[in-house]
């Protein structure tokens, strides 16, 4: 209703509005109608004065009746002076309306403005004025000059209100007569608006009862008609986006538990559909080559990937091409100056309603780098096993060629000989021994025999048999370790051998007239042993590598000197078999010094923990 009423007073202002443009219109071109009636009196009555000789209009009582006359002769009210001036603008005969005072005289220059019309405002009240002046003439000379003034017309006139009232009064009745019948005449439409609201709140589409004749009647049946289909078009929509949605669920679980098995796949997977584009890519991938998932699946392989190998693989199966390629396998290296290798195999992707329509293809990047290193230390093992077990028999089969010739009849050769080979036996046994012990520790099948032990009884056994062992003098031995200590829960036997490794080490490497320190302190939470010496020394690129197996530093000094490359390497493996640590000291300038931290109890749990 609210609604309503505002349209009723729209339509209310809008009839004053179109009765006030009406009257505006109507008094606008009363006005232009007596302009141009003044204009064209105006002119005539300049031009037949100007025809009149100067003299005769100058002041006298004759000419003053040729003015009264003119002045009678101006039609209405409009009429507001006459003056006639001399060449200087000065008035010789003037007449003016009795509320009029004639304004000064504004006398155009140029010959060709002598005839013409102006506009004026009246000093005492300001009307505005049209003038009109023509010259007079006298002898063919300018003598001076009539101006006749006429009020400009108003906008308003009041004699024509009744006609304005004439023509308001049926367009203020009329237009209210037309908003009622046009109210009428929608009143249906009104009705089905209300009842399309209902249908669309309650969402259940049914035929509109509203009773309507004509056009209008036709309109709504045609409607009720369009509504019955719609609502059966909507019910057969809803059963379809039902079914959708439930197969789009069904679709999602089975892309999601595919997804998340191929996530838990230990390779790097890659799919692509039947076009060639990348579908999807496991972290694992993406990882590898240091990328987020959306982007390998956003931008061209280009973008992300600077491998040529894999460009290469991508650009295969690029629109099509090769999908059917089974069991392709490439290798190659990640990067160029890495040692990562990267195997790739392929695998065509079938659809299960047709197993002769390939829908794409699945790319498997798995990352051999630890099997070719694997590869590579066996056969470096074997090498080195090779070499070391070489040398020495070489020399066993030397000797023994040379004992069953002429010089083995030598009492001197025989017991050099005998020696030789005691000593090579003994390299022979201490690298089988420590291979076999390595071998152990490394397949878990080397248990230690722990127990209470007093490491210091440990440590002087090792440092002892160091010391006979020596075969040259010039080396001091040291032995700083405290005669009380707390005993700690080792294999005495497998701690004797890491010991003696490194005592050994220190003896072999030594310079001369140089020391070998062991020295043993304890803190709250370990007991440290340290063997030190004065000797080569190992340098910084040498120190990542010096616990490896069979490694030896390529120095000269280290060359001409016998060893395997096992001591190091068998003696952390039995410090870790204990828990414990062994390390090198990086901060000594000269020789070398190697750390054992062995744990105590009480710490071995707290680390644990």
């Amino acid at each position: 209703m609210l609604k309503a009423d505002r349209i009723g007073l729209v339509v209310v202002i809008a009839s004053l509005l179109a009765i006030g443009v009406i009257a505006y219109m109507v008094f606008d071109n009363q006005r232009d109608a007596r302009l141009r009636e003044i204009r064209g009196q105006g002119v005539s009555l300049a031009r037949a004065l100007a025809a009149i000789p100067y003299e005769q209009l100058r002041a006298g009582g004759e000419q003053q009746g040729v003015v009264q006359v003119l002045r009678h002769s101006a039609s209405g009210d409009d009429f507001a002076y006459v003056s006639i001036v001399d060449r200087s603008g000065n008035a010789v005969s003037e007449l003016a309306a009795d509320d009029v005072i004639i304004p000064a005289a504004v006398l155009p220059a140029e010959p060709a403005a002598w005839m013409g019309e102006a506009r004026q405002q009246l000093k005492n009240d300001g009307r505005e004025i049209v003038e009109f002046h023509a010259p007079l003439l006298g002898a063919g000379e300018l003598q001076g000059f009539v101006r006749l003034g006429y009020l400009y017309p108003g906008a308003l006139n009041m004699q024509q209100l009744p006609f304005i009232a004439t023509v308001a009064l049926p367009v203020f009745l009329l237009v209210p007569l037309f908003y009622l019948l046009l109210r009428l005449e929608v009143r249906p439409v009104r009705e089905a608006s209300r009842e399309i609201g209902k249908v669309l709140d309650g969402g259940d589409f049914s035929k509109l009862e509203i009773s309507a004749t004509g056009e209008l009647g036709d309109f709504m049946r045609r409607f009720n008609s369009f509504v019955e289909h719609a609502g059966n078009r909507i019910h057969t929509l809803e059963q379809d986006q039902q079914r959708l949605l439930t197969n789009s669920k069904l679709l999602n679980y089975r892309k999601n538990r595919v997804e998340t098995v191929l996530e838990t796949l230990p390779e790097a997977v890659l799919i692509l559909d039947e076009s060639g584009a990348i579908t999807f890519a496991n972290q694992k991938l993406a990882a590898m080559f240091n990328v987020a998932p959306e982007v390998v699946l956003a931008q061209p392989p280009q973008q992300w990937c600077d491998n040529p190998d894999i460009l290469q693989l991508l650009s295969k199966y690029r629109d099509g091409g090769n999908t059917r390629a089974f069991n392709e396998t490439i290798r190659f290296s990640l990067e160029e100056a890495s040692a990562r290798a990267i195997a790739t195999r392929t695998y065509p992707l079938f659809s299960p309603k047709s197993p002769s329509e390939a829908i794409g293809t699945l790319i498997i990047f798995r990352d051999e780098t630890q099997e070719a290193l694997a590869r590579q230390a066996r056969t470096d093992f074997v090498a080195h096993l090779a070499h070391e077990l070489k040398s020495p028999l070489n020399v066993l089969g030397l000797y023994s060629e040379s004992l069953s010739s002429e010089a083995g009849k030598s009492e001197e050769f025989r017991i050099e000989a005998a020696n030789v080979i005691a000593e090579e036996v003994d390299r022979l046994s201490s690298l089988i021994t420590g291979l076999l012990s390595m071998t152990q520790i490394e397949t878990g099948s080397l248990a230690p025999d722990r127990s209470l032990v007093r490491l210091r009884d440990v440590a002087q056994a090792a440092f002892e048999e160091a010391q006979h062992s020596a075969k040259r003098s010039d080396i001091r031995f040291e032995f700083d370790v405290p005669k009380e200590m707390s005993p700690v829960y080792v294999d005495k036997d497998l701690i004797r051998i890491a010991l003696t490794n490194l005592l050994s080490n220190a003896v072999k490497y030594n310079q001369e007239g140089g020391t070998v320190k062991l020295s043993i302190a304890e803190t709250d939470d370990a007991i440290q042993v340290r063997v030190a010496d004065d000797g080569i020394g190992i340098s910084e690129e040498e120190a990542a590598k010096i616990f490896d197996k069979f490694y030896r530093s390529s120095d000269e000094r280290v060359q001409s000197i016998g060893g395997h490359g096992l001591g190091l390497a068998l003696a952390r493996q039995i410090i870790e078999l204990h828990h414990g640590s062994l390390s090198l000291d990086h901060e000594r300038d000269e020789g070398a010094e190697f750390i054992i931290n062995l744990w105590k109890e009480t710490s071995a749990i707290k680390q644990a923990i």
